[in-house]
């Protein structure tokens, strides 16, 4: 039931005449216990009146509190007293009693006391004190019923009397207030005021008015609705026992018809021939429902209404159509409701061009209240595009060689538009070749140039970077656009081959030396492998720049960095033959060069070298100190096999010895004249040879030989021998190195078949006998020569350069 004593508490200043908690007796704070009561409490004759003091406690466990009275005058009696409560840690509780004053108590006031104590502390003894005022009755009632409404218009402010009567039988001081929740301003229209409130003084049986008045705010955002407003609660406070009477009234608002544009753009732009809406918000802000009236007003660019045309809702002018959308008259708003309407414009084919509209909307029934708000829309050409393009092999390009590059073209402008491409900056060492043509697009219409190649120079170093800036321009020559492509020269691996030799000692070792040149376009390193087609020791003769594995005896691989462009080096290798097989045979040495560009591409140069079999290989002599038969032999053979040759040398210089006399002889015959020649008869040809004595004849004085002119010489000259012959042509080098190869291989294969016939007829058994002639000389041999050692190790063979 504790709602109903809640209920009792607040109604009981109006039941009895109490006037309590205006002010509160706070009292001590403790501990263990706190309190607050009532300071004063007004009381009738004859009547008991509630009144209460609330402990609080503070203490962490129960305690029971007990009031008493302490001091009482005869005239008052208390009720309900004494009185315990136990109150669990940190609760309230109102502990409430009477107060009741005799029939025949005075008018006047009275102390009165009471003890609080506690269970859990004896030392704990607070008193609570009050003033109790014996009061007389009072009797004041308002003139007019307890709840009346007016009906008021916003903006107004609006008067409000009511009467009041004193039908008490003592004079009454009365005090008047006004309460609302609203935040409406009002006032006093009385002489006593103090701020907030009115005083009066009323005689017995009197009656009085109570003057005020109320401003009424305006209609904002539908409120308040019509037929709404707020309550005032008019009320007098009797200033004999402090009881209140009150009178109610509502101020009821009228209908209020209005509407606002909350939101509309002020200007839009359209592309040509293309059409935009503009959004605008349109709300009522009347206080009932109510529809909405929307029309359109066309305007010049100075503001004045177009003559043509008045307000409607679709309109053209100067090319443009104007309409409203959204705007159905019939659509019932609420109060404070929006919407939206669009104005539509569609724009004519031109390039510039303005069009003003002014919105005009009312609410219907308040034409007066018209709203208007205007807006223009601008024909604005916005040209722009997006270059696009898609590269085919411009990372990777030979010398001398192209890349294709395709272009693609967006018209993201807003109206139609013709492109061209054009060469913004191609960087040195390439070429950019753009096509020519002019491409028309539509809006957000895409299309794509013919292809455009980028060349590299024929020079182009690998590695080259490069850079094309192509720039897209508008039928203004404007660049709306322009891309990049990125470009690079691709390396060209290429080694060759030159003066490759080839030779083979007397030991069977194969020496192999060839040059190798870059004739590509990028300073490269080399892998340089050797393999042979039988398992023979080989190896390189490295360069000194040449990288190769440490610590091996023959190396058969190595590595070369950084070779310049069209720079030489050469590669130095040796095989042993085979000296073990019993068949002859070739062998076939492969020398593999690998880029380190390009190591997927090997370049392969093949050398052969011939070798023997045992059967086939000449048996060394065995060495048992010196043999002079064997020596002898030697000799004989030697002389043999260069005798001729000796024999020719001395018969040439004889015969040059003897050219070079005759050619002396001939000259000195050539520079004696005719008359200076002598005749010899025949009779005295022999008297040259006779010893005689001969006088000493002075020596002659030699003439001086006549000089002859060169022209004159040269044209004796070719009397005597002829015109020279003109110099022939000299023979090339490589048919003659390649009829060299040809006669040194049919050599080969001619001693070759020679070997293996002789070879087949030892098998055979039909062993070659010597001639007759020869068997003396055999002979002489077997027993001059000694027979051959024992060991059958044969003696390394000698290279053909040690004779």
């Amino acid at each position: 039931m504790r709602w109903a004593f809640l209920l009792i508490v607040f109604l009981s200043h109006l039941a009895l005449p109490v006037v309590s908690g205006v002010t509160m007796n706070g009292g001590r704070e403790n501990s263990n216990l706190e309190f607050t009561a009532p300071d004063e409490v007004y009381v009738h004759q004859n009547e008991t009146v509630s009144t209460y003091v609330t402990v609080h406690n503070k203490a962490d466990q129960n305690q029971a509190f007990t009031i008493e009275p302490l001091a009482l005058p005869d005239e008052l009696t208390v009720v309900g007293l004494p009185k315990t409560e136990v109150l669990v840690p940190n609760h309230l509780k109102q502990m409430a009693f009477g107060i009741q004053a005799d029939a025949n108590a005075p008018f006047q006031n009275y102390t009165v006391s009471f003890s609080i104590t506690s269970d859990l502390d004896a030392t704990v003894n607070e008193t609570v004190v009050m003033e109790v005022h014996v009061v007389p009755w009072s009797n004041l009632n308002f003139g007019v019923d307890d709840f009346i409404a007016f009906t008021v218009d916003e903006l107004v402010r609006t008067s409000v009397a009511v009467n009041l009567t004193n039908n008490a039988t003592q004079s009454d001081d009365v005090t008047f207030n006004l309460y609302t929740s609203s935040n409406w301003n009002w006032g006093w229209d009385m002489v006593n005021t103090n701020g907030q409130e009115a005083y009066i003084t009323m005689a017995p049986d009197t009656l009085s008015y109570v003057y005020l008045w109320v401003e009424i705010p305006a209609v904002v955002d539908g409120t308040p609705l019509a037929g709404t407003g707020p309550r005032f609660t008019l009320s007098a406070v009797s200033g004999l026992d402090k009881a209140v009477s009150t009178w109610n009234f509502d101020l009821l608002m009228n209908e209020k018809r209005n509407v606002s544009i909350d939101e509309i753009e002020t200007s839009t732009e359209v592309a040509p021939n293309q059409d935009v809406r503009v959004n605008a918000v349109v709300r009522n802000v009347g206080n009932t429902p109510n529809t909405l009236n929307i029309t359109l007003q066309g305007l010049t660019a100075s503001g004045e209404p177009l003559s043509s045309m008045g307000p409607a809702d679709r309109f053209n002018d100067s090319g443009w159509v104007v309409a409203l959308f959204g705007g159905l008259e019939g659509v019932v708003l609420q109060p404070n409701q929006s919407r939206v309407i669009e104005i539509g414009f569609l724009a004519p084919n031109e390039f510039q061009g303005e069009m003003h509209v002014e919105l005009q909307v009312f609410a219907s029934g308040a034409k007066a209240n018209t709203k208007t708000a205007r807006t223009v829309a601008v024909i604005n050409r916005t040209s722009s595009a997006t270059l696009t393009y898609e590269a085919s092999g411009c990372q990777a390009i030979n010398p001398n060689q192209t890349c294709d590059v395709t272009f693609s073209v967006e018209n993201t402008g807003n109206s139609y538009n013709s492109f061209l491409l054009r060469d913004g900056g191609t960087s040195d060492g390439f070429t950019l070749e753009l096509p020519s043509e002019t491409l028309l697009l539509q809006p957000n219409e895409i299309k794509t140039f013919t292809t455009a190649t980028i060349q590299a120079s024929p020079e182009a170093m690998a590695f080259t970077l490069g850079e094309s800036s192509i720039q897209i321009l508008d039928d203004t020559g404007s660049v709306v656009d322009e891309v990049s492509v990125s470009t690079k020269v691709a390396p060209v691996i290429s080694w060759s081959f030159r003066n490759v030799e080839e030779q083979v000692n007397a030991k069977g070792r194969l020496s192999i030396a060839m040059e190798v040149r870059n004739e590509g376009n990028a300073v490269d390193g080399l892998i340089v492998q050797l393999q042979s087609s039988h398992s023979v020791d080989m190896g390189f003769i490295p360069p000194d720049i040449a990288v190769y594995e440490e610590g091996v005896e023959y190396p058969r691989s190595f590595e070369i960095n950084d070779i310049p462009l069209n720079s030489n080096f050469t590669i130095r290798a040796w095989v042993q033959l085979p000296q073990d097989q019993s068949t002859n045979g070739t062998v076939y040495v492969n020398t593999t060069i690998r880029s380190r560009l390009s190591p997927e591409l090997p370049f392969v140069h093949t050398s052969t070298g011939d070798y023997l079999g045992v059967a086939w290989q000449p048996q060394p002599d065995s060495d048992d100190g010196i043999d002079w038969g064997g020596m002898a032999n030697t000799a004989v053979l030697y002389v043999k096999a260069w005798w001729g040759v000796v024999a020719s040398i001395l018969v040439a210089g004889i015969i040059i010895y003897k050219a070079v006399v005759d050619r002396e002889r001939r000259l000195e015959q050539e520079g004696t004249l005719p008359y200076q020649q002598t005749e010899n008869s025949a009779d005295d040809w022999m008297s040259q040879y006779k010893e005689k004595e001969v006088a000493e004849i002075p020596s002659a004085t030699v003439q001086p030989t006549q000089s002859v002119p060169k022209e004159a010489y040269e044209a004796m000259f070719r009397h005597q021998h002829g015109a020279p012959e003109p110099s022939r042509t000299p023979v090339d080098t490589n048919l003659v190195s390649a009829a060299t190869v040809v006669l040194d291989a049919r050599t080969e294969e001619a001693k070759k078949s020679q070997a293996d016939s002789l070879l087949e007829s030892i098998e055979s058994g039909d062993r070659h006998q010597p001639l007759d002639a020869n068997r003396e000389i055999m002979t002489v041999k077997e027993e001059n020569v000694p027979l051959p050692s024992s060991n059958n190790e044969p003696d390394e063979p000698m290279d053909d350069l040690e004779f």
